[in-house]
């Protein structure tokens, strides 16, 4: 008897979540359909500065630093780079580009970190203060602009407007690229347009720090990063929260394909393995309202894990969890199919399923050793 109840109890919670999930999944696929390439044409035309916090990067920063000043924007813009306590030749290659473009490129150095402060936060706060721009364009050490970033990024601040997400992908070659970076390219792109439906709908569940702009009035009205910068992530979603707060609709994705940025995928499990750990770490730091969705997407996950468990004790719970487990990834195939066509990435979609085999499992683990262990950050 007591075996029957606990059976029906956990079926009960999976088709729970289940139906959340897909509820989800229906307004995510509405919302893609609304978005749109943004059409602000003001003159004159902003000030832009371009702000990239770098510690010991100098293996890639050169190829980054050449995309970002060749830019076609036609209104004033800059760069600031911060130095971050680098112990490379990160300094080294910086000063050669301050020397080579004085009046474009300004570098800011830092020698010391108050303890528990965010590294990140503490650069990115520094040369918002240092710099000019009036629309704040942010990147990392390790990703490559096109030469229309800047421009495609300000058209998308339309009146009322005060910050943009960008996109940002894992590029592969077909036969070249590891599995693991294959995987890591659908998984991103997944969690990309979650964001994209989710600034659609005004629910702001995700962005990154990699191709993120905001007006830097903005970033003064909210003070910035107070209160959160001893989190040592989330410099864009936790950002992103604080407007969220007050103006959800204030905020977009940006669609346009002038403006993708590309950036590196991890070689490794282990580094792969910090980076999602990293993720998760922060999402106990949003808006109730977010933090409610996301733990029902959890809290699904969690069950279809526990139900594949049991399953081989219980005929009924393995069908439950294999209904549950096709009508997923039914709906996260349709919802994913939508954004390869919005982020022209069709060819990944023979990586869905083997990331579906995974998601469910990585991802709660991810969560749970987020928020309840330690992750490293260089």
């Amino acid at each position: 008897m007591v075996l029957t109840v606990l059976t029906y109890v956990v079926i009960g919670l999976l088709a729970v979540f289940c139906v959340f999930y897909l509820w989800l999944e229906v307004r995510f696929y509405r919302a893609l359909g609304t978005v749109r390439v943004g059409e602000s044409d003001v003159e004159p035309k902003p000030d832009v500065s371009v702000l990239i916090a770098a510690r010991n990067e100098s293996e890639g920063i050169r190829a980054t630093l050449d995309s970002v000043l060749a830019q076609d924007y036609a209104g004033k813009w800059e760069v600031w780079v911060a130095d971050d306590r680098s112990t490379d030749d990160t300094p080294k290659i910086l000063a050669e580009y301050a020397q080579r473009h004085p009046d474009k490129f300004h570098v800011l150095t830092i020698t010391d970190l108050p303890e528990g402060v965010s590294p990140k936060k503490q650069a990115i706060s520094k040369m918002i203060e240092a710099c000019n721009g009036e629309i704040l364009c942010l990147t990392d050490a390790d990703c490559i602009v096109q030469p229309s970033w800047i421009s495609g990024i300000v058209r998308e601040f339309e009146p009322g407007i005060e910050l943009v997400a960008g996109h940002s992908y894992i590029p592969t070659e077909p036969g070249k690229s590891k599995v693991i970076i294959c995987m890591q390219a659908i998984e991103t792109l997944i969690y990309r347009v979650a964001g994209t439906a989710g600034l659609a709908m005004h629910l702001p569940l995700t962005s990154t720090g990699n191709n993120l702009a905001y007006r830097k009035s903005f970033f003064k009205s909210v003070n910035g990063f107070d209160n959160v910068i001893k989190i040592q992530s989330g410099d864009d979603d936790l950002l992103m929260q604080k407007l969220a707060a007050d103006r959800p609709w204030a905020m977009r994705y940006c669609i346009a394909p002038s403006t993708f940025v590309t950036t590196n995928g991890k070689e490794t499990l282990k580094e792969l393995w910090e980076q999602r750990k990293r993720w998760a770490s922060k999402t106990i730091y949003y808006t109730p309202k977010i933090v409610f969705v996301l733990s029902m997407v959890f809290l699904f996950l969690t069950m279809l894990c526990i139900t594949e468990i049991l399953s081989p004790f219980s005929f009924n719970i393995f069908v439950a969890t294999l209904i549950a487990f096709v009508l997923k990834c039914v709906g996260d195939l349709v919802l994913i199919l939508r954004g390869l066509k919005i982020f022209k990435q069709e060819h990944l979609i023979k990586w869905c399923i083997p990331v579906e085999i995974i998601h469910a499992p990585f991802t709660v683990l991810a969560v749970l050793f987020g928020l309840f262990g330690r992750f490293k950050w260089k």
